[in-house]
């Protein structure tokens, strides 16, 4: 790579200022001590990268300086005597010993260098991860932007499930009714994240607490139906709704020795069905 002109600065852009630094002297082509840096930006690490901004470094090649040659001294030849000069014997060349790896070193070896790989792919997992979580989060504002939405998103990642959480002056028209949109909205990045990402991690989004307030709620609905199940003596169905929310119910009946729930129906239309015993 040719190196840019002496003394024309130069920006560059990193994660970090070091790693601005790095792709600078590579490009250039030089060391450290070649350069003057000049550091414009640390750059802002935001959350998983959602208001992230790069570090910038200005980096200028400093003027080499010309060698200065020394004249050369006259040498004053002397005579040279005339020797004889006999041979050495020469002797077999000695080859270094090398102690071949024992089974014992090759065992540990092998285990350890897949251990490493198995981390690196980790690191490199995980990173793609926290990339792809920043898109959704994107995907989600661009999203309730075109809707007329004006929002703010917090982005909580756990184990197998991964929260945005809305803050609007919206609220009532980004839950819906019965929240409608906001679950349709949970479905698109559910979608976005599966089509991403090779093991199964859960999306909940949420707005105001509405998904606790609705898993009260849900949760008074369960035992209600539950008593006139009993009281008709016969299964009772409840609307549809979705995954999440039906969850809610089996669990709110699970410890009921009177009923017994299941979930019949195809989405979008599926339901629990409450029955007594």
């Amino acid at each position: 790579m040719v190196r840019r002109q002496e003394g024309t600065p130069t920006k560059y852009e990193g994660n970090s200022v070091d790693e601005a630094l790095a792709t600078g002297l590579a490009d250039l082509s030089v060391t450290r001590e070649q350069v003057e840096l000049h550091v414009l930006s640390q750059g802002k690490k935001g959350f998983l990268g959602i208001g992230k901004q790069l570090a910038e470094v200005e980096l200028t090649v400093k003027p080499v300086e010309p060698e200065v040659k020394q004249p050369a001294q006259p040498v004053n030849p002397q005579p040279v005597a005339e020797t004889t000069v006999t041979p050495a014997p020469q002797k077999e060349p000695v080859q270094p010993a090398v102690k071949p790896a024992t089974h014992a070193q090759k065992s540990v070896a092998k285990p350890q260098a897949k251990a490493r790989q198995r981390a690196a792919v980790k690191e490199q997992q995980e990173k793609s991860f926290e990339e792809v979580l920043v898109e959704l989060g994107n995907y989600l504002a661009e999203v309730t932007k075109n809707m007329g939405i004006s929002a703010t998103i917090n982005v909580t990642p756990e184990k197998h499930t991964v929260y945005y959480d809305f803050e609007t002056d919206h609220e009532g028209l980004l839950i819906g009714k019965r929240g409608k949109t906001l679950n349709s909205l949970q479905l698109l990045a559910q979608d976005f994240l599966d089509k991403r990402v090779r093991r199964r991690v859960r999306v909940i989004l949420d707005v105001a607490d509405y998904r606790e307030r609705r898993a009260e709620t849900l949760t008074h609905l369960a035992q209600k139906t539950a008593r006139d199940a009993i009281a008709a003596g016969k299964p009772l169905a409840l609307d549809p709704m979705p995954a999440l929310e039906r969850k809610v119910i089996h669990k709110s009946l699970a410890d009921n020795p009177h009923v017994e729930t299941h979930s019949r129906g195809s989405e979008p239309r599926r339901t629990v069905v409450v029955t007594p015993i």
